[in-house]
Formats: structure tokens, sequence, C-alpha cells
């Protein structure tokens, strides 16, 4: 879900768009963002490779030892049936090769951020989107070696016999170097989420994004923050209770720079002229249930209440809203919004209003009803119920729901195809749009420009800029009187 699904598809977008918008001719570093890709095709395969082969990887996503981490001679035969087959061992390799890719792709952009900015594209007046793949790539950066150290460890023990998590080893050090990596992935995906709907909602709303450094600040404050919080996750650990206090208080920091960026998308809507396409639906329907599940997760913090909502229902309702609802929501925003930059045709507006109604209405009937089998003690990783159990009519309805929100996907598809042949002709700038992708030919030309372009500043030219000389008292509370002239109105 994260590293074959949402992490591929957000660098396509950061591989597309990041170049157009900050005025680049192409990443910095176009082979090795080739290899990077090439990677990330191999390690699928071998992730996969237990599944075919009938032995699968029975060690859970999370990897946890000394499951995963068994040998056939390490804990008798008995217990190592769990984790010993070559399937886990095709998986971990997979992993690590992906963390390969993760981190080649990593070094473009943010070098090509560093050192490929047209002039006029200082750090204050990139777009959001551009910063917001700076910052989750700099988060990556300082999360994925820890993880990466841990999966080769667990390799190594469960291949050559080495004992890091097991026999002596410590099998919840394992939990710490996968958690530390594992919650900053999560601002990894969702930051660049952030990025595509501020200039989704801004464009939509026909004009400039609700106070820009603040979102900035905002991201850069998450991507912060995101590294302290690792523990929550290993609230039921048997962890000391200061440590539990400070990752409780650290979680729930991460809210207020969260709350800050979703005031501005508000202020941004209130402010501006709204305009209803496709693409500021799922925007709107990111702000929704990305805020739905932002709540929902401040539950998980409270170590009393984590001990019970630990391994239930409730923990995957609040994950999914925030992945899907945040991360996959955007990402559709984002693809009917840069759809005409690509191929210079615009997507079905019916077609995408049929995909936005039955997706947005059994994506909530799916991931709703998760939370009250969460609060009912329905656990996690359990495939069926008995009808005795309470849960299997919720259950049922959840297994239907799914189904239609993913059927649903199929009228993107068409959509694509469809419009790709006979789509309306979208030219360089359908949307309003003020960031320099939209300066150049829809689809773009290789290079993206054949001259560097220079970014100018509207606010200069209007004296938008200039401080103003009433207090701020003045401001927020004195009466302005009604123009009688023309003139006067101007002014």
């Amino acid at each position: 879900m994260i590293f074959l699904a949402a992490m591929p598809m957000i660098a396509g977008f950061m591989n597309y768009v990041l170049p157009l918008q900050i005025g680049a001719k192409d990443l910095a570093f176009p082979r090795i963002n080739a290899m990077g890709l090439w990677l990330l095709v191999f390690s699928s395969p071998l992730i996969y490779t237990g599944i075919w082969s009938g032995e699968g990887a029975d060690i859970t996503w999370v990897m946890y030892p000394p499951y995963s981490s068994l040998t056939e001679g390490s804990l008798g035969a008995e217990m190592a049936q769990y984790g010993s087959n070559p399937g886990t061992t095709a998986f971990l390799s997979g992993m690590l090769m992906l963390g390969a890719s993760s981190t080649l792709g990593g070094v473009n952009f943010i070098t090509t951020v560093f050192t490929m900015r047209a002039p006029g594209v200082g750090w204050m007046k990139m777009p959001l989107f551009s910063w917001s793949v700076f910052v989750s790539v700099f988060m990556l950066y300082m999360s994925l070696p820890a993880f990466i150290i841990g999966v080769a460890f667990l390799l190594f023990d469960h291949t050559i016999g080495t004992v890091f998590f097991t026999s002596g080893g410590d099998s919840l050090l394992f939990q710490h170097l996968f958690w530390f990596f594992g919650h900053p992935e999560v601002y990894v995906v969702i930051v660049p989420a952030f990025g595509i709907v501020s200039e989704v909602l801004a464009t939509s709303a026909r004009r400039s994004i609700f106070g820009y450094k603040s979102m900035v600040f905002a991201m850069a404050g998450i991507g912060i923050v995101g590294f302290v919080v690792w523990g929550h996750h290993m609230l039921t650990s048997g962890m000391d209770p200061f440590w539990r206090a400070a990752f409780m208080i650290t979680t729930m920091a991460v809210a207020i720079p969260t709350g800050a960026k979703v005031f501005n998308w508000l202020a941004t809507i209130w402010g501006g002229s709204l305009v209803m396409r496709t693409h500021t639906l799922w925007s709107l329907g990111f702000l929704i249930t990305f805020t739905l599940g932002g709540i929902s997760g401040m539950f998980f913090p409270v170590a009393g209440m984590d001990m019970h909502f630990h391994d239930s229902y409730f923990v995957v309702a609040h994950f999914h809203y925030v992945f899907i609802g945040g991360t996959v929501f955007a990402l559709f925003s984002g693809v009917y919004y840069w759809y005409p930059k690509a191929t210079g045709k615009k997507l079905d507006e019916t077609l995408g209003l049929w995909h936005f109604l039955i997706g947005f209405s059994a994506y909530n009937a799916t991931f709703w009803p998760m939370h009250a089998l969460g609060i009912m003690g329905m656990p996690r990783r359990t495939h069926s119920y008995t009808v005795e159990s309470g849960f299997a009519e919720y259950n049922i309805a959840i297994s239907i729901f799914s189904f239609i929100f993913g059927l649903s996907q199929l009228l993107l598809v068409w959509n694509i195809i469809k419009s790709n042949r006979h789509g309306e002709p979208a030219g360089k700038d359908p949307w309003g749009g003020w960031s320099l992708e939209w300066a150049t030919t829809s689809p773009p030309p290789t290079p993206s420009f054949d001259i560097i372009p220079t970014q100018g500043d509207m606010n200069i030219k209007h004296g938008h800029n200039e401080p103003s000389k009433a207090s701020i008292g003045d401001t927020l509370w004195k009466v302005k009187p009604k123009a009688t002239t023309i003139k006067e109105a101007e002014e």
C-alpha cells in the first residue's frame, strides 16, 4: 500500500511536475532517476515471490521478529515454520531494494530544488507542491537509514544466523528502528498530498494561497515533529510511563501545524471565488476525510485509550481515512488537475463527477463503520467472523462497499483512455494557474523549456507587497467611509 502504491504514484507527480514548477529543463540526474525506477520494478516480483511459489512471507507487513528472523535451527522446527521460508527471504530482499530505489530518487529531487530553480523562483516564491516535495524527501532521507539497517540485520538473522534480534538479541530494537522510519513515512506521503491540495484549491478559488509562509513553516514543522513521535506505535510494549507521556505530548503537537494548514485552506476558499471542477471536488473531499482521520488519530496518543484501541479496527479506520482520504484523494485531484498539462486534453467532467460521487460515497461507507467495529472490540488481521461474534454484519457491508470503491476507479481509467483520444483541447493554462508549469505548452516539450523562464511577481507590480501604514487595530476595526466617486472607489 505504501511502498508499491502511494510512493510510486507520488514519485510520478514529483518527476513530472517538480521540474516544470521551478523552471528546470529536467531533473538533475536523469540516469540515476531511471535506475531508481528500475530498482522499484525489480523489487516488486521479489516481494511477491513467496506468494507465487506457495510460500508467502508470513511475517505481516511490519516484519516483527522473532518470526521474521527465524532460521531452521534457531528455535526448533515447530517455531521455525514461521518466517523461515524462502518467501520471507525474498520479501526482505525486496524491501532493501525499495529502500535503495527511494534513496536514488531522493538524490534527484533535493539536488534539483537546490541547484536548478529558474530566476525569480526564490525559496519563498516556490509553489507549495515543490516545497512539499523538498520537505518530504528530506524526511525520507533522515528516516530511511534506520529502516534499511533494521531490515538488513533482520535478513542477516534470517539467513546466516546472526542474533541482532533473537537468541539474546533485542527484538524490541527492530520495532524502534521500524517506527523511527515508519511514522515519518506517513508524512513523507501525506506532505506532497498537502502540496497538491494547496495548488488545486488556490487555483480553483482564483486567488493565491492564504498564509503562504505559514503553510511552508507548517510543512517544515510537521517534518520536524514527525521524528519525535514514533513511540506512540509502541505504547503497549511495556514502555516507561515517562516516555509514554513524552510521546503522547509530542504526538498531540503534530495537530498544531496540521490544523494551521486546514484553516489556511478554508481561508483560501472563503476569500476566493470557488470554481467547482472535478479536481476541486477531490480536494474538498480530501479536506473532509483527512480532517476526520486526524481527529480519530488523536485518540491513540492517549496511552490509556491506546491500550483498548490498539490492534482493533478503530486503528484500521483511522489510517485508511488518512491514507486514502488523504493521500489517494489528493492524488486523484492531481490527476484531474495536471492531466491537461501532460496530454493537452481535458478529462471529461461528467465522468469525473460520477467517479467522485461513487468513489467518495463508497469510501465513507467502507471505512466509517470500522470506527464502530473498533469500539466493539473487533481485532485486526482476522479475515472472517461468525454471525455470533456480532461483527459479521458490519464486516460484510464493509466488504461490499470496498468492492464498489475499487470498481469506481474503472471510471477514471476509462476517462483517461477516452479523453486522450477525444478530449477537449486544453491549451497552455486551462485552469488559470500561476506557476511556471502553465507557462509552457501542453504537453510540454523535451526538455521542458527551450529557454529557462524568469518568474515575476504580480504583487510587486500592483504594490500589494508594500507594508501597510495603518496599525493592526485600524486595519481590523476602523470603519471605512463609503466611496462617493469612482476615483475614491478605486483607491
